[in-house]
């Protein structure tokens, strides 16, 4: 027997993939032949309003976009039974995640290439204020021909949308991120091109910049850390492609390239053959952190560093407290996990900002604002950055825990001191949810 259409349009045929939002199948568009990959909002977040709304900003933004390099958004709907659906442009080569894995290393010609395609699709999006935030393997297809094409803007909010800042946002993925997305600062292209350089670092090495065993630690490591340069890992790495890489990982935004623009003439220079015009060998702004003059000379730049080392250990500090408390809560109040957890095919790791508002403050706490965390207490959340109430990227000393509100059924934020929350407070969330039946 048939399966039912999917908003009497849609015929599903298998499963394509699973992520934070939804699952996306392969299906076959009986009105105007052809496949597509739809996206599936998952059935316990499509009663959040906030969420679903999200859902919604995701296929406005990409469609918004039209590019040979970025994948086609064609439709937005909700079937009978009220599930949110995206139909996007099939692309049948499989993600890059999925070719590193299987070949590994890719040769560097090929990465420069790959490189220069993303960074003109990372152009047209820029262009319309569109900042992707979550550049990685997994959201780079390949079509049969083998070009590439950006996918899932999902988190890709437009920079002017300051309502969706102001609350709770999910930054992307922790091995992949910006400095500034690590410290919860605000993000603009710089950001992308940043994501971009960890993606190319991979394809050319085989590993990322940067592994620990927790998210905290690896958002530490992009926050404070030199890379090794890639061609220390692979010797086949032209000395070129080395300096790109590395300016894409500068710490700093402004150290980056300007745009994509001058990115993929440096891209495009490399693939043929010839020395990248805007990136040098070596990289200081990658490697300053680590010259011993600097160390033994007491000069404002290291007081500077050690400053952020010792907020960057403060931060650890909390995340340790705010994991006891949160521990100490839940083996004093009972939680019995009776929601539902998330059907997850893995699981899922991100981190996000929220600020509080007049209206998520009780008291002490700051009710968290996303979907896919509230209704799940079996989240396991931390808090690495907090109150920081004027938005300038330095956070308070202050000790706070995250608990799950049973009646509420949401998260929430509080001070272990008991005083007031301030409106306005920021503060940098871990999440990390669990597969159904994991452990």
């Amino acid at each position: 027997m048939d399966r039912p259409l999917v908003s009497n349009r849609y015929a599903l045929a298998h499963l394509l993939g699973s992520g934070g939002m939804g699952k996306v199948y392969l299906a076959r568009d009986k009105v105007l032949h052809r496949n597509v990959a739809l996206k599936v909002l998952r059935e316990q977040y499509a009663e959040s309003e906030e969420f679903v709304e999200r859902f919604r900003r995701e296929a406005r933004s990409a469609a918004a976009l039209s590019h040979p390099n970025i994948v086609s958004v064609y439709d937005l709907g909700r079937s009978g039974d009220e599930t949110y659906i995206i139909a996007m442009e099939y692309v049948p080569g499989g993600t890059l995640k999925d070719r590193v894995d299987v070949d590994g290393t890719l040769e560097p010609g090929a990465v420069a290439e790959l490189g220069f395609q993303v960074a003109e699709a990372l152009g047209v999006s820029h262009e319309r204020g569109v900042i992707h935030r979550d550049v990685k393997p997994q959201n780079i297809l390949f079509t049969a021909s083998g070009d590439a094409k950006v996918a899932d803007f999902g988190i890709a909010w437009a920079a002017s949308a300051a309502t969706i800042s102001q609350t709770g946002c999910i930054l992307g993925t922790a091995r992949y991120m910006s400095p500034e997305q690590a410290m919860g600062d605000p993000v603009g292209p710089a950001s992308d091109l940043y994501s971009l350089g960890v993606v190319l670092y991979e394809a050319l090495t085989g590993e990322t910049p940067f592994e620990a065993e927790t998210l905290v630690a690896i958002a530490v490591k992009h926050a404070q850390e030199p890379p090794r340069p890639p061609k220390e890992v692979n010797p086949a790495v032209s000395e070129g492609m080395n300096a790109l890489v590395l300016k894409l990982l500068a710490k700093k935004p402004e150290d980056r390239y300007a745009d994509t623009a001058e990115l993929a003439e440096d891209l495009r220079r490399v693939r043929d053959g010839l020395q990248p015009l805007a990136a040098s060998e070596p990289d200081a702004t990658v490697r300053s952190v680590q010259l011993p003059s600097a160390i033994l000379a007491g000069t404002p730049a290291l007081r500077s560093v050690t400053i952020k080392m010792a907020l960057i250990l403060g931060l650890i500090v909390s995340v340790v407290i705010g994991s006891y408390v949160y521990w100490s809560y839940t083996n004093t109040t009972g939680l019995d996990g009776a929601v539902p957890k998330v059907n997850a095919a893995e699981p899922i790791d991100s981190m996000f900002v929220h600020r509080a508002t007049s209206e998520s403050i009780s008291a002490n706490s700051t009710y968290l604002d996303d979907g896919p965390i509230n209704g799940n207490p079996d989240a396991i959340l931390s808090v690495t950055q907090n109150w920081n109430p004027e938005g300038d990227g330095v956070y308070n000393d202050h000790h706070v825990g995250v608990w799950y509100d049973t009646n509420a059924k949401r998260w929430a934020i509080f001070n272990e001191d008991h005083a007031a929350m301030p409106e306005g407070a920021a503060f940098n969330v871990v999440v990390s949810i669990a597969p159904t039946g994991a452990g």
